[in-house]
Formats: structure tokens, C-alpha cells, sequence
């Protein structure tokens, strides 16, 4: 969580070293909650076993993932139309399938399959002001971070339950309505990702697998010092 922390905590000295006479658009220091659904896509998992008796018999699965859902918070500060924040969010998705490929096409034994992650990450976004009048403006931006993502899986052979921290990234597109000068609703486009992830099971295997995700994020956000 420490660039979380960091995000927040530079923020906050931004806000504390802007003159009185910046423009703020629409201004200040402000914290938000969102959640939404989330699409996991379909991941390859590469088993290779370090010991026992399948020891470098290599293995390989699809695993696919039922629609998930997503929470968090943010707080940042925004000066004209750029917003740095620290973002902390939480996914999940269970499996809904699990089908080996290597050494032989079958179907995979899954028990309460899932996989979930928490995500802290710093994020810089812009506001583009149209000059329409329009109450909806849109933005784009994007966010790197950690994440610590876990594996759970149970079979007759032990299963994978295992939580390993990888660098995370995202890109960020949408929509803000002004609800009232200090309350923003926005709706965004997410696709969340992370480098690839190696999880240790209880057989023992080095299971490698990837996590990217699209999401839908609706969030309301409180700003503070408005004019």
C-alpha cells in the first residue's frame, strides 16, 4: 500500500503549496468511494511442478471467470484540469471453468475457485473542458501501482492458495457530471492489469498466469475548497 500513501501524501503537498491565487477547476483537495462489475478475461495457467512425483511434468489450463465486481476509494487534488490521486480498490471474480490442455485436454478439477486482488495505485487523469456548457465533461488518464493478487483453488491433488504483490497499471476513460459545485459523479471505463503473476501451489508448482481485467467504475466524489 505505500504508493498509495505516497499518491495521497503528494496530493496533499500540492494542496499545501498552491498559491491562493491558482485556479481550481473546480477546486481543491477532494476524496471519493466507487465500485462497479468486472470482466476477468480468460487466463492461461502454466504449471511447473519443483518436486514430488510430477516433478517437470509441465502442465497447462484455461481458466475462465464469471462477471466480478469492484470497490474502493480515492482521494487527490486537482488543479485545472489535472487530477493526481491515490487510488485503493478491491476485485473479485470466481471461476466458472477450468479446462486442462496439457498433458492431455480433460476437465479441470475446481473447487470454490476465485481470484481476487487489492490494488494501490497513483493515478493521473485530465479533465477536457469542451466550452459547450455542458453539465458532462470527459476525461482520460491512467495509474501505476501494486496489487497483490491471490489464487484459490482446491482439488484432490491440494490446489493453489497463494497471494503474490506484482506492479499494476491501468488506463482510465470517461464521463464526470456535476452534481452541485462539490459533488462529482463519474462514470469510467477501466482496463486494469498486471505483469505476469506466479503463484506456488501444494503440490508443489510454480503456476504462471496473467490478470487483466476490464471494469466498470461508477464513483461520487466530495470536493473541498470550492470557490
Amino acid at each position: 500500500m505505500r504508493i498509495f500513501y505516497v499518491a495521497v501524501a503528494a496530493a496533499l503537498v500540492t494542496a499545501l503549496a498552491a498559491p491562493a491565487h491558482a485556479q481550481l477547476l473546480p477546486g481543491g483537495f477532494y476524496i471519493g468511494v466507487q465500485g462497479g462489475w468486472t470482466k476477468l478475461e480468460d487466463v492461461t495457467n502454466q504449471g511447473h511442478p519443483t518436486g514430488g512425483p510430477f516433478a517437470g511434468q509441465n502442465s497447462e489450463s484455461l481458466e475462465s471467470f464469471n462477471d466480478g465486481f469492484n470497490v474502493g476509494g480515492r482521494a487527490g487534488f486537482k488543479m485545472g484540469p489535472w487530477r493526481l490521486e491515490g487510488e485503493l480498490s478491491y476485485r473479485a471474480n470466481d471461476t466458472h471453468d477450468l479446462q486442462m490442455i496439457v498433458p492431455r485436454s480433460r476437465p479441470g478439477m475446481a473447487g470454490n475457485a476465485e481470484r481476487h486482488s487489492v490494488a494501490e495505485m497513483a493515478n493521473l487523469i485530465y479533465d477536457f473542458d469542451l466550452g459547450l456548457g455542458f453539465p458532462v465533461t470527459p476525461h482520460v488518464g491512467g495509474g501505476i501501482g501494486a496489487a497483490q493478487v491471490t489464487r484459490n483453488l482446491s482439488n484432490r491433488f491440494g490446489g493453489t492458495h497463494d497471494t503474490v504483490t506484482v506492479f499494476a497499471y491501468q488506463a482510465i476513460g470517461g464521463v464526470r457530471y456535476m452534481v452541485v459545485p462539490s459533488v462529482a459523479f463519474d462514470i469510467d471505463y477501466r482496463y486494469f492489469a498486471t505483469t505476469g503473476t506466479t503463484f506456488t501451489s501444494t503440490n508443489p508448482d510454480q503456476i504462471r498466469s496473467d490478470y487483466p481485467t476490464h471494469n466498470i467504475v461508477a464513483s461520487v466524489s466530495w470536493l473541498f475548497g470550492v470557490p
